[in-house]
């Protein structure tokens, strides 16, 4: 499977209609969080618009800086992995949204025990399949992909935790614009996809035992 993976959009749609009918060959597309900069349900589904339009199953997660009335929005659209999931081939992808609580009282965080309660509820449908997927807004705690420009590691450690406890084949994220890039927690292939607001998103190419990612700008 071909996923086209973005993430950190902050409602900066532009170009995302040129980038989905040019980027080549995908089969469904992950959306790691922060649709918008603050923004509501009316922002996020101008910047749904043009992925829906793509044809292409979607998965998706909120993120921090999308209001709460995005999570419903994306529920309502099917297309919603927040403690859920949705199997696509012989993938399974389930996801948490939002991201560990911070100092700025953004408006999307989650405590630790609910998100070690939303981790759980989105796996256990997808425990046997060949390939599982995490989403997850935030990156897992204390690698690459969490380091804030003031080097301190950012991250979430219940996805981290999680990721040491189950198997898991990928895990997407975003959140922390300036660590874009790979890692790996035990056997998961973690890849923060970096913001979309500067252009970035990334092919990924998954199937067992091999997972390749192509950057792009």
């Amino acid at each position: 499977m071909v996923l086209l993976c973005l993430s950190d959009i902050h409602g900066e749609g532009e170009h995302l209609r040129s980038i989905l009918s040019t980027a080549g060959a995908f089969e469904a597309i992950a959306l790691a969080g922060d649709l918008t900069h603050l923004g509501g349900r009316g922002e996020a589904e101008r910047i749904l618009e043009p992925i829906m339009e793509a044809g292409k199953p979607v998965v998706a997660v909120p993120g921090n800086m999308d209001r709460r009335d995005v999570l419903p929005l994306l529920e309502e659209m099917g297309i919603s992995i927040h403690g859920r999931s949705i199997v696509l081939g012989n993938c399974g992808f389930f996801g948490l949204g939002g991201s560990n609580p911070s100092p700025f009282g953004t408006p999307f965080e989650v405590k630790p025990a609910d998100a070690q309660d939303l981790l759980r509820k989105g796996y256990e449908p997808i425990r046997g399949m060949t390939l599982k997927v995490l989403v997850s807004h935030a990156p897992p705690k204390a690698t690459k992909l969490d380091r804030s420009f003031a080097g301190m590691h950012v991250g979430s450690d219940e996805v981290r935790k999680f990721l040491t406890e189950n198997a898991v084949d990928l895990c997407l994220c975003g959140h922390i614009h300036e660590a874009a890039g790979e890692d790996a927690v035990c056997r998961t292939h973690c890849v923060n996809i970096g913001p979309w607001k500067s252009g970035r998103y990334a092919l990924i190419s998954l199937e067992p035992g091999r997972i390749s990612v192509d950057w792009r700008s």
